[in-house]
């Protein structure tokens, strides 16, 4: 028996994960009620609105880690990451929305080549994680 289906690429398999959880993952900004960004479950829970701005902006990861080679988390100068702050549902909605396109975006543009070689992890310009792009990408 043959087949005819075809076997997709590593970035195929990304954007059809990043389709499945699209839609999922935007119901959490979609339900974030507005005035409540310090309210944290626990003293040593990470409050709700930075919480919620992470998710939101989750997405936009993908173009850092397939479109540059590293990220300083303490880089001379200061972060270079956007931490403005997103204070409505609307807000964090808009977000997401915008990752999830960039995020399709550089995921067409990448290629398995790319996707093998090494992305970095560095905090105040010492490296503290360096992996394949595909397994940083898939964590």
């Amino acid at each position: 028996m043959k087949t005819t289906e075809r076997i997709m690429n590593t970035t195929e398999l990304f954007a059809a994960q990043l389709e499945a959880e699209a839609d999922r993952t935007r119901r959490a900004p979609e339900r974030v009620p507005s005035g409540r960004d310090d309210w944290k479950p626990h003293e040593k829970s990470m409050p709700l609105g930075r919480l919620a701005m992470l998710v939101a902006r989750m997405p936009t990861w993908f173009g850092l880690f397939l479109g540059k080679d590293e990220l300083d988390l303490n880089p001379p100068g200061g972060s270079n990451v956007d931490q403005r702050p997103l204070r409505t549902a609307a807000e964090l909605v808009r977000a997401h929305d915008d990752g999830v396109q960039e995020a399709r975006v550089a995921l067409s543009k990448a290629t398995e080549e790319r996707l093998l070689k090494p992305w970095r992890l560095l905090v105040s310009g010492r490296i503290v994680s360096e992996e394949p792009r595909y397994v940083v990408v898939r964590r």
